[in-house]
C-alpha cells in the first residue's frame, strides 16, 4: 500500500514517534526504577499547591475517579461553558470541531455526524455519547441522533471528550473515544432565562429555564422548540420540542437522589443529498428518558453510586406508494415509475421511502463502588446490566421486539508510587448475546516532571461488541397478495459470525500549565490498530430466497448487505491543543491534528478498498475571544478541514474538497433592573461565504446568520 507523502516537521515527528514505540516498554520500566526526583522550583514558587492545582482542570470520564489533567490516563478535551459563549456554535455538534483531531459534518440539513480519525459513513458508530452518564448511543440505528437528544447549549455546564479509546471505562461503544456532555445545574446559572434565535431559511428557536430551590433540594426545568425552512435545495425541514426536568434532593449528610427526567419530540425530513433529483422524506420522532442516581458516601473511604436510565426513541417514516418509490429510486418521472410497478407486479405496494423506521428501548443499571485505600491509592469498581430491544419492519424485518442482553464489569485504579510516578490500570469485561465475552484492558504512567507538567505513556486493547442492528439487520421487501407474503427481493441479510472488533492502541502524551502565564498545552502522540472491524459487506443474494427479483437499484448487480469483520487499517499521528488566556477577559484557544491512515476494507467481492484517503490528514481550528469593558464581547473562529472521502457520501470514490471557515460573533449585555440582565447576540458562520461541500455532494454550506435576544432573572 502506498503511503501519503509528509512534509519534513510532520515526518520528523512521525519517525521520532515509531521510535520511542519500540522503547515504551523500557522507557517504563526506567521510569518506575527511577529514584525520586525533586520538583523544579523554578517559575512555581509564587503560587501555593492549593492554588497551582485549583487551576488544573479535574475530570471524571478518564475513569471514572476524579482526577487531575496532570494524573489522567487519556488525552482529554474539556469544552468548558466560556468556549461554549465564546463559540459561535447554534448546536452542540459545532462545539466538537474545537476538538484536535475530531471532524464533524453536516450528513444532511437535518443530521450531523461526529467521528474521530475519519473512516466513517452517514452514521458515525465508534464514539460513545453521553449526557452526565447516561448513554444516549441508538441500538436500532448503531449510532447517535443528534437531532433527537433534547438538550441544547444553554443546558450544557461542560463537555468532557476523551480522545482515544475509553472503552476499558465506558464500555464497547467508546471504541475510539468518548464524550460526556455535563449538564448544568441550579446552583450554576441563573434561576431563569429566556431566549429567542432568529436566522436565514426561516430559522426561529425559543427556550426557557427555570431553577428552583426549595427544603428538600433544587429543581431545574428547560423547554424549547425550534423550526426551519431547510435548504434552497430539498427545502428539507424540522420542527422539535424538547422539555427536560433535573432535581438533586440530600436525603442526609452521606446520601443524595439525582433525577433526570425529559422527552423530544418533532418531525424532521431527511434527504440523501448525493442527487438533486432525491427528494427529502419526512421523518418523526418521538423520545422520553428517565435517569435516577443514588450516591451514597458509606465513610471517607467508601462510597457507593446505584444508576438506572431508561430511554426510549420511536422513528415513524410514513409509507408511499411504490410508483412514487420507484420514481426517485430510478430518478425518472412518474408515469415511468408506474409502468415499472406494473412491470414488477408490485402496483399499489406501499414502501418507506427511509430506513430509519422503526422503535428502540434501553434499560441500564449499574453499581460502582469507589474506596480510597489511602493517599496514593484510589480503586473503583462495578458491575452493569443493559437490556435492549428494538423492532423494525425496515431495518428488521419484524414488527415484534429483537432483544440484546449486555452485562459488564470495570474496575479502575490510580496509584500515585511516588510523587512522581502515577500509574492507572483499567479494564471492563463485556459480555453480550450478540458476540463471545471480551476483556478490554489499559495501563497508563504518568510522569510529573513538576507539579504542573506531566509526561503519558498509555497502552489499551479494547474491542467493540457488535450492536444490536449490525447483527440483526435484515430487509425483505415484500408484497401482499392472493398467494401470501410474497418476498420480491432481499436488500439485508442478518449477520452471521462476527466476532468485535479490536484496536490496539499505543500513544504518549505531554501535559503542561503554566500558571504565571495561563498556558495550557496538551500534545498526543498515537498509533491505533483497528483490526477486524465491522462494516458493511455486500454478498450475492441466495437464489432459492429471491422469488421475483425487480432488479431495483438498491441491489447493486444481484448482491445484498450485510456485516462482517472486514476492515483493518492503522492510524498514526499527532494531536496538539493550546489554551491561553494573556488576560482574564481574552481568551486564545488553538487545535491541531494529523492523522495518516493505512489499511484496508474488504467492501465487495474482488473489491477491496485502500483507506488511506478515508481521513482528512489536517484537521485544525482557532478560537479568539475578548470580553470588552462596556459588556461587549466578539470572538471570531476559524476551522480547517482537508480533502477526504467518506465511505458513503462519495461512494468510495469522490475526494471532499478540503475547505476553511470562519464564524464571527457579536454579544452586548445590558443591565435593565437589579435583578434583570438581557443579552443581545450576533452570530454569522462562514462569515466570509467560501461555500463548501459536506459529505454528500450538493450538501452545501454558505454563509448563515442568527441574532439572539436572552433575558436572565
Amino acid at each position: 500500500m502506498t503511503r501519503l507523502q509528509n512534509g519534513p516537521v510532520v515526518s520528523a515527528l512521525l519517525s521520532a514517534w515509531r521510535f520511542t514505540r519500540c522503547l515504551a516498554p523500557l522507557g517504563a520500566l526506567s521510569f518506575s526504577l527511577a529514584a525520586p526526583l525533586t520538583f523544579a522550583s523554578n517559575g512555581v514558587t509564587d503560587f501555593t499547591e492549593a492554588d497551582l492545582f485549583a487551576d488544573i482542570p479535574e475530570v471524571v470520564s478518564a475513569t471514572r475517579l476524579p482526577q487531575r489533567l496532570t494524573e489522567a490516563p487519556a488525552a482529554i478535551t474539556i469544552i468548558d461553558r466560556e468556549m461554549i459563549d465564546a463559540s459561535a456554535a447554534t448546536r452542540i455538534p459545532d462545539l466538537l470541531r474545537l476538538v484536535p483531531g475530531m471532524q464533524v459534518f453536516h450528513v444532511s440539513r437535518n443530521q450531523t455526524g461526529v467521528t474521530y480519525h475519519g473512516v466513517s459513513d452517514n452514521f458515525p458508530n465508534r464514539m460513545e455519547v453521553m449526557i452526565d452518564g447516561r448513554s444516549i448511543y441508538l441500538p436500532l440505528l448503531s449510532t447517535v441522533g443528534w437531532e433527537t437528544i433534547g438538550i441544547e447549549l444553554d443546558d450544557i455546564d461542560r463537555i468532557e471528550v476523551i480522545r482515544g479509546s475509553n472503552v476499558p471505562t465506558q464500555g464497547s461503544n467508546a471504541f475510539l473515544g468518548s464524550i460526556n456532555i455535563i449538564t448544568r445545574t441550579s446552583l450554576n446559572e441563573p434561576n431563569n432565562s429566556a431566549k429567542v434565535v432568529t436566522g436565514n431559511r426561516g430559522e426561529q428557536r425559543a427556550e426557557l429555564r427555570h431553577s428552583l430551590f426549595t427544603d428538600f433540594g433544587h429543581l431545574r426545568i428547560s423547554a424549547g422548540g425550534s423550526a426551519h425552512d431547510g435548504s434552497p435545495i430539498y427545502n428539507e425541514t424540522a420542527d422539535n420540542q424538547y422539555l427536560n426536568l433535573s432535581g438533586s434532593s440530600t436525603l442526609s449528610l452521606r446520601d443524595t437522589i439525582d433525577l433526570q427526567l425529559g422527552f423530544a419530540r418533532g418531525e424532521t425530513f431527511i434527504v440523501d443529498a448525493g442527487s438533486l433529483l432525491h427528494v427529502a422524506s419526512p421523518r418523526d420522532h418521538d423520545a422520553n428518558f428517565q435517569y435516577l442516581v443514588w450516591n451514597h458516601a458509606a465513610s471517607d473511604e467508601n462510597e457507593f453510586r446505584l444508576s438506572f436510565y431508561h430511554n426510549y426513541l420511536k422513528l415513524n417514516v410514513e409509507a408511499i406508494p411504490a410508483n412514487e418509490w420507484l420514481s426517485r429510486e430510478f430518478e425518472v418521472d412518474l408515469a415511468t415509475a408506474t409502468g415499472f410497478a406494473n412491470l414488477f407486479g408490485v402496483d399499489g405496494l406501499m414502501i418507506r421511502p427511509d430506513s430509519e423506521h422503526g422503535t428502540s428501548e434501553q434499560y441500564d443499571i449499574e453499581l460502582q463502588h469507589t474506596h480510597y485505600a489511602n493517599e496514593s491509592l484510589s480503586l473503583i469498581s462495578g458491575l452493569g446490566y443493559r437490556y435492549e430491544q428494538a423492532k423494525s419492519d425496515v431495518l428488521l424485518d419484524t414488527e415484534s421486539w429483537i432483544v440484546e442482553e449486555r452485562g459488564r464489569a470495570f474496575a479502575n485504579a490510580q496509584w500515585n508510587q511516588t510523587d512522581q510516578l502515577v500509574w492507572n490500570l483499567g479494564a471492563m469485561y463485556e459480555t453480550a448475546s450478540v458476540a463471545s465475552s471480551r476483556l478490554s484492558p489499559r495501563l497508563a504512567l504518568n510522569y510529573l516532571v513538576d507539579e504542573s507538567t506531566s509526561i503519558r505513556a498509555a497502552r489499551t486493547r479494547a474491542f467493540r461488541m457488535p450492536s444490536l442492528l449490525e447483527r440483526h439487520n435484515t430487509y425483505f421487501l415484500r408484497q401482499n397478495d392472493a398467494n401470501g407474503n410474497r418476498i420480491l427481493e432481499q436488500q439485508a441479510s442478518a449477520a452471521e459470525g462476527l466476532i468485535p472488533g479490536q484496536i490496539d492502541t499505543t500513544e504518549l502524551g505531554f501535559y503542561c500549565l503554566i500558571p504565571e502565564n495561563n498556558l495550557q498545552l496538551d500534545v498526543r502522540l498515537f498509533h491505533e490498530r483497528v483490526s477486524q472491524g465491522i462494516r458493511s459487506k455486500f454478498i450475492e443474494v441466495d437464489p432459492d430466497l429471491v422469488i421475483d427479483d425487480p432488479i431495483l437499484a438498491s441491489l447493486e448487480n444481484g448482491t445484498r448487505i450485510t456485516k462482517g469483520n472486514v476492515e483493518f487499517f492503522d492510524a498514526e499521528g499527532i494531536e496538539f491543543q493550546v489554551k491561553y488566556k494573556p488576560q482574564p477577559e481574552t481568551l486564545v484557544l488553538l487545535n491541531y491534528g494529523h492523522v495518516e491512515i493505512d489499511g484496508q476494507y474488504l467492501k465487495k467481492p474482488n473489491d477491496t478498498f485502500q483507506l488511506h484517503h478515508y481521513a482528512p490528514k489536517d484537521t485544525a481550528s482557532v478560537l479568539v475571544s475578548h470580553q470588552f469593558d462596556d459588556q461587549w464581547q466578539a470572538s471570531l473562529a476559524h476551522y480547517f478541514m482537508g480533502s477526504t472521502r467518506w465511505l458513503e457520501g462519495t461512494s468510495g470514490k469522490e475526494v471532499r474538497k478540503a475547505y476553511q471557515r470562519t464564524d464571527l460573533q457579536i454579544k452586548k449585555r445590558f443591565s435593565l433592573t437589579q435583578h434583570t440582565d438581557a443579552e443581545v447576540k450576533l452570530i454569522v458562520q462562514n462569515l466570509l461565504d467560501k461555500r463548501y461541500q459536506e459529505f454528500y455532494a450538493n450538501n452545501h454550506f454558505d454563509r448563515r446568520a442568527y441574532v439572539e435576544f436572552k433575558l436572565l432573572y
